[in-house]
């Protein structure tokens, strides 16, 4: 496989024993300095350096370290060359940055193995560091998405507790606020509808928009617009991230889902209220019964006291007629007239007692009507 080589040695003879060790089929930039080699090594990517260590002017170990000191392409692999062999310069050539290091004399199968190793580690260290880039977006994605679906979730556990169309719009345009999505929602119960918005005052069009996709029952998909619709509530979202096609995806899928929480909680809502109507229906009716069972009652009680009254003014009549014939002297006639009269005042108070419990029971079922009304 042909390589690109930078060759960096201030003895042209020694670029010309490279260059027959490693063939002609790779592609050789040829440095006779440490200034050259840099100038070189910024106009384009290397896949070695094969870099002299004893140099005039900037040895190889500087420009080894300017190498690894670089805007880009720093990480290119450097072998150095030299015909120094002890441990201390070897360990220089290290802490320089190198990669590998060959004493001179050197046969052409080493060179060629050494640069065909640094060369496979390079390319394995690029493949490794794209899986990681790769994996760190995906890890970050699946992090995203994880926050998205939270709020997702929370936002179905908020429902459950919202009794009001004021109180569902404030969750469905709180998760909007959080995904930063201006959006405008229409949601309704028994067959009328509320507008509610996050961004300001919903205009006409977007309420008659609004109105059609709800009929609809589907998603809608125009630019930066989309229509997420249910049968109780149409979700308007202005701006999608349509400019990231897999975040576009991911707020799809989870406005649709929001929107169906929400018409589950208006239905279920719309059948509580439907069943309270129903019991207040029933109790009313039941109200309207009693209260013409009272009626009724009223008028037999009426009737029986004007009765209990007619008597007692009868017998009182009569017994004053009879007195005149009995010879009774005028205190026993007082004590008579007394005792009736004393009679009939109580009678007037148990037929006022009545009238009272009439009056209460009227009123309990004027409030009845009222609290189920």
């Amino acid at each position: 496989m042909p390589y690109s080589i930078l060759l960096v040695d201030d003895d042209e003879v020694n670029h010309d024993i490279a260059i027959t060790m490693l063939g002609e089929t790779h592609s050789y930039f040829s440095a006779f300095n440490g200034k050259d080699a840099l100038t070189l090594f910024s106009e384009r990517k290397y896949d070695a350096v094969l870099l002299d260590v004893v140099m005039p002017g900037m040895n190889g170990y500087e420009v080894c370290q300017a190498i690894r000191n670089a805007s880009s392409h720093n990480d290119t692999p450097v072998l150095f060359v030299s015909s120094k062999d002890c441990i201390d310069d070897k360990l220089e050539g290290f802490k320089a940055g190198g990669d590998d290091y060959i004493t001179k004399p050197f046969d052409a199968d080493e060179l060629a193995f050494r640069i065909e190793r640094l060369v496979k580690y390079s390319n394995e260290i690029d493949t490794l560091k794209v899986n990681c880039e790769a994996a760190e977006e995906v890890t970050m994605t699946a992090i995203t998405s994880c926050s998205e679906l939270g709020l997702c979730l929370e936002f179905i556990e908020n429902t459950y507790r919202c009794n009001t169309l004021s109180e569902l719009s404030t969750a469905i345009l709180g998760l909007c606020q959080n995904l930063n999505l201006k959006a405008s929602v229409q949601l309704g119960l028994l067959g009328e509808f509320r507008d509610f918005s996050n961004f300001g005052v919903i205009n006409p069009l977007e309420r008659e928009l609004l109105k059609k996709g709800r009929e609809s029952k589907t998603v809608i998909n125009i630019e930066k617009r989309s229509f997420f619709n249910s049968a109780y509530c149409s979700l308007l979202v202005k701006n999608m991230p349509t400019d990231d096609e897999e975040k576009y995806g991911r707020f799809n899928d989870i406005l649709a889902l929001v929107v169906r929480g929400a018409n589950a909680r208006l239905k279920s809502l719309e059948s509580n209220v439907q069943a309270i109507q129903a019991k207040n229906q029933g109790l009313k009716e039941l109200s309207q019964i009693a209260s013409k069972d009272l009626e009724s009652i009223e008028h037999i009680f009426k009737h029986y006291n004007e009765s209990c009254q007619e008597l007692i003014e009868r017998l009182i009549f009569d017994i004053e007629e009879s007195m005149l014939t009995f010879g009774f002297s005028d205190a026993q006639e007082r004590t008579i007239r007394e005792t009736l009269d004393g009679a009939k005042d109580d009678l007037q108070q148990i037929q006022a007692h009545s009238e009272d419990m009439s009056t209460t029971f009227n009123d309990f079922f004027i409030k009845l009507d009222k609290l189920i009304d």
